[in-house]
């Protein structure tokens, strides 16, 4: 399933969750790349922060919204 990242969004905000991009301006967007987070809606991090910020990837949130 190769699912594009609006699609992803739409999926998740069905099931009450947000995903969240590094921002252009973050420190770790140029040492990384662009990295995801989903968030649910107490606010709380569910995918994407183990060891620093934004560090998952979108074949991390696909594998995330397939098992929803």
């Amino acid at each position: 399933m190769n699912l594009s990242e609006s699609t992803i969004r739409r999926r998740l905000a069905k099931a009450g969750f947000t995903l969240q991009k590094t921002p252009s301006r973050h420190w770790t967007r140029d040492w990384y790349g662009p990295g995801y987070m989903v968030i649910d809606d107490t606010n709380t991090v569910r995918l994407g922060a183990t060891h620093r910020p934004y560090d998952g990837r979108l074949e991390d949130v696909r594998e995330f919204v397939a098992g929803l």
